[in-house]
């Protein structure tokens, strides 16, 4: 089960250099044109290297269920990044399939100047398990 204890866990800060091959081929999987220097704005997605200690985000079940994202600046191929992940809040509601649990999990992206590139918010839900009500998902 996750709990509200997690709110507040966040990941260390992951370093990374976007790198032309991997942007071309999310564009590609994404059925977009790549121009070879512009970001697409929703690659900031892929970004999940940093992990929340403790706290597991593949439950069976678990689906993606919305996901904001606000860029500050465009990124480019070749710009280094600092982000990190914080669960944001978690919170139950009933579905006519059972107890469902919602995870907001926000990422936020700093250039190596320290200066906000983006932020992203994504909640993720799955079911809850051993609720009465739930049927075989």
């Amino acid at each position: 089960m996750i709990e509200k204890e997690f709110i507040g866990r966040e990941s260390e800060s992951v370093v990374l250099k976007i790198r032309l091959e991997e942007v071309r081929r999310f564009a590609e999987a994404i059925g977009i044109s790549f121009d070879g220097d512009a970001v697409p704005v929703t690659y900031v997605g892929t970004l999940l290297q940093a992990n929340i200690p403790g706290f597991e985000l593949t439950n069976p079940g678990m689906i993606h269920g919305e996901q904001k994202i606000t860029h500050y600046r465009p990124l480019s191929v070749g710009d280094s990044l600092s982000y990190k992940r914080s669960i944001k809040d978690i919170y139950e509601r009933t579905s006519k399939l059972g107890k469902m649990v919602f995870v907001v999990i926000e990422t936020t992206g700093y250039d190596l100047a320290g200066e906000l590139v983006f932020s992203s918010s994504s909640t993720l839900i799955t079911p809850v398990k051993g609720d009465a009500d739930e049927e075989s998902v």
